[in-house]
């Protein structure tokens, strides 16, 4: 009786442990499906909400990752599909994706990526079982969710620890070559320089490589820094910024180097409100050779 007790107890324990190492996730992801633009019956409304739960479960619920999370380390990312057509079970819209990251030692989460991803096309029903494999290409919804996913992935990752991120991009690459032989939008080489395969392409470009040390001196000693000196991590991050300039050089338009930049512009002409007035020259030079489109944004550093 005793034994079977414990035995009993022991299986309890290892059910429990088992659970919880099969819940510990590392992505929490916040799901929003967008149908305002398609409108529909009530029952319309149910498949989108049903989609929305869906997808939500789908990214919370795997394992992307081997790292071990507290709860409250798990990476934020937000995911809003934008439906502009519907005809059946077959859906045409938009994807923007966006994720934070905590800075160590605040209240402060600095934005590592936002996107929007206007080629999003699938095929969607109702109460379907969303089952991904990484290895081959059959969902192209949740093939661009996975591609995305490791995105955020390598760039956390990268923000952390030197080129920590390497095996996410890598996984984001394999993603976008399974998906070469489909006609499904936004996988393609040369059909835009930004789409997916040119995402990944730029993390992967050896002449884009000092991008990912900077995402991680930038991070790891600049914002972190700042808890404890804000000269000093601005002034790292100062010093990194003219490898932008240079790699802009090398691979005119990229991507990669402008979503870092969006991503870090209103935080980096905050963080220079009080720099001198040839720091803040050079920071708008180097953010215009990079945006020029958007060069009346970062107009007050010249002011």
């Amino acid at each position: 009786m005793k034994k079977g007790f414990i035995k009993t107890i022991a299986s309890l324990l290892i059910t429990l442990s088992c659970a919880f190492t099969s819940n510990a996730q590392d992505v929490k992801a916040y799901v929003r499906v967008n149908a305002e633009q398609i409108g529909g019956t009530s029952t319309n409304r149910e498949i989108y909400d049903e989609m929305n739960q869906a997808l939500t479960e789908f990214i919370n619920s795997r394992r992307w990752t081997d790292a071990t999370f507290t709860e409250d380390e798990r990476i934020e990312c937000n995911f809003v599909i934008t439906l502009e057509k519907a005809a059946g079970e077959n859906y045409t819209g938009k994807l923007q994706v966006q994720a934070s990251r905590p800075v160590y030692n605040s209240g402060y989460s600095t934005t590592l990526f936002n996107f929007l991803d206007p080629n999003l096309t699938f095929n969607y029903t109702q109460y379907q079982k969303l089952e991904f494999d990484e290895n081959v290409y059959e969902n192209n919804l949740l093939s661009t969710i996975a591609f995305y996913v490791n995105i955020i992935l390598g760039i956390n990752f990268d923000s952390f620890s030197r080129y920590g991120g390497s095996r996410y991009f890598e996984k984001a690459e394999l993603i976008v070559s399974l998906a070469q032989g489909s006609d499904d939008i936004g996988w393609k080489a040369f059909d835009s320089d930004r789409n997916r395969y040119a995402l990944v392409s730029n993390y992967q470009d050896e002449r884009l490589k000092k991008l990912r040390d900077i995402i991680y001196e930038y991070h790891r000693f600049g914002l972190d820094e700042m808890v404890n000196s804000v000269e000093k991590g601005r002034t790292n991050i100062f010093n990194n910024l003219p490898y932008l300039k240079e790699m802009n050089r090398a691979v005119p338009y990229s991507i990669a180097l402008q979503l870092f930049v969006e991503a870090k512009m209103n935080e980096l002409l905050d963080m220079f409100k009080p720099a001198t007035a040839k720091e803040k020259k050079d920071l708008y030079e180097i953010l215009q050779s990079i945006l020029p489109t958007q060069s009346n944004k970062f107009q007050e550093l010249l002011n």
